[in-house]
């Protein structure tokens, strides 16, 4: 049976592997998740038409083939992956939503591999943001980190270099086609108080969304330093907006080039972090166009064994910049972030980690817990709080000022 269910799930992908094809694989695997998600919100929606709990249902599986030694493609090893993923809320809407986040062929020549079809790219070492991550569109009423991706197509070519002291990878990507970001609507909690109607996106090219986009990336390690360069130029995957007759807030989406770093250096128990960025053309918060420079830099420190035990804690600074100050399209524009990662080593995996993003112009604070811990082998419980405190009624923060709220997560794997 899981042989047969991997086998549809590529041939619907991938229907140029169907039939003896795919039975002729040399190794095929459906494995997955599935989750239950409750989000309560202890205070009163600020907005009409919102809900003090949420439910909502997802499931991810994923199926995998691969083929050894192709000859017909010069002796390459080829791995088919669809990677779909389903959401749905029982109170919100536009939570409700598909997508695949991975449905793509890779091919191995050696040293070099070339990637074919949609793909989750993730670039980044510091831990309040990843402003270099910019290959992959934001899914955004999945959470609110950013962190959560939607599928990119495209092709990708990478080698495995070694010169010299330094070892890694360098990459060459071509995106035919532009994923647009996902927005809340009017029902959802932790909105904007003009809601954004993604379905009226608007471009500043004539191919709209198939204007191609490109990137380059060189990343490896050299000694203890682990470190990325990329250029990117394409759609900005961050929208400015208009607002419309309606009151709405139209994503209007324009080209920009972007270049960028990423770095970290380990001394010991001792993570130094570094993200930054040169981007031009990026219109701003007032719809102007601006070129701007970002970035993020912090350390993390880890005390290993605490008070005797097998539990590690790791104490995370970092700070935040961002040179287009109030106009700026994040709200990290000069905030200090502090934290702490725990972790109890333990047969479960439980973890925590809390951060503190503080404004330091304004004491605007927003507080994060994230924690997690497996149930015997195939499940997990995760709970991530949120909280914002000492809002500025000038900032898009205010809009979320009775957003608080606590999310658990109960997830099954196969």
């Amino acid at each position: 049976m899981r042989k047969a269910l991997t086998a549809a799930l590529c041939a619907m992908t991938f229907p140029a592997l169907a039939g003896e094809e795919i039975l002729g694989a040399d190794f095929a695997e459906l494995r997955g998740e599935g989750s239950v998600e409750l989000t309560l919100f202890p205070e009163d929606p600020l907005f009409a038409g919102q809900e003090d709990q949420q439910v909502s249902f997802a499931i991810k599986p994923m199926g995998t083939l691969e083929w050894n030694e192709v000859g017909a493609l010069g002796g390459a090893d080829v791995i088919g992956t669809i990677t779909p993923f389903l959401r749905i809320d029982t109170q919100d809407r536009e939570r409700t939503h598909f997508d695949f986040r991975e449905a793509k062929l890779d091919l191995r020549f050696g040293k070099t591999d070339v990637t074919i079809g949609a793909d989750t790219v993730f670039w980044g070492k510091t831990e309040s943001d990843q402003i270099v991550d910019i290959v992959n569109q934001t899914d955004g009423v999945e959470g609110t980190d950013g962190e959560d991706k939607l599928g990119q197509p495209m092709v990708a070519v990478r080698r495995l270099v070694d010169w010299g002291d330094f070892s890694g990878q360098i990459s060459g990507f071509y995106f035919p086609y532009f994923r647009e970001r996902t927005f809340l609507g009017t029902e959802s909690r932790l909105r904007s108080g003009i809601v954004v109607d993604g379905d009226d996106a608007r471009y500043e090219t004539g191919a709209e969304e198939w204007t191609p986009s490109f990137a380059a990336r060189l990343a490896g390690f050299y000694g203890d330093i682990d470190a990325g360069v990329h250029v990117f130029h394409g759609l900005s995957r961050d929208p400015a907006f208009r607002l419309t007759p309606g009151f709405t807030l139209r994503p209007v989406y324009g080209e920009i080039t972007q270049v960028g770093l990423d770095g970290q250096y380990t001394s010991n128990a001792t993570l130094w972090k570094l993200e930054a960025i040169g981007r031009f053309d990026q219109r701003d918060a007032a719809f102007e166009k601006n070129d701007y420079v970002a970035a993020i830099a912090g350390v993390e420190h880890t005390l290993y064994g605490i008070a005797g035990t097998n539990a590690d804690l790791g104490l995370i600074a970092e700070y935040a910049y961002d040179s287009r100050d109030e106009t700026a399209l994040t709200f990290l524009e000069h905030d200090a972030v502090i934290g702490a990662r725990l972790a109890l080593n333990d047969a479960q995996d439980t973890s925590a980690l809390f951060t503190a993003a503080i404004d330091t112009d304004t004491a605007e604070t927003v507080l994060r817990l994230e924690a997690e811990r497996r149930i015997g082998e195939s499940f997990k419980l995760e709970l991530t709080g949120l909280a914002f405190v000492n809002t500025d009624n000038r900032s898009p923060l205010d809009d979320l000022r009775d957003d608080s709220s606590l999310r658990i997560t109960f997830s099954a794997f196969w």
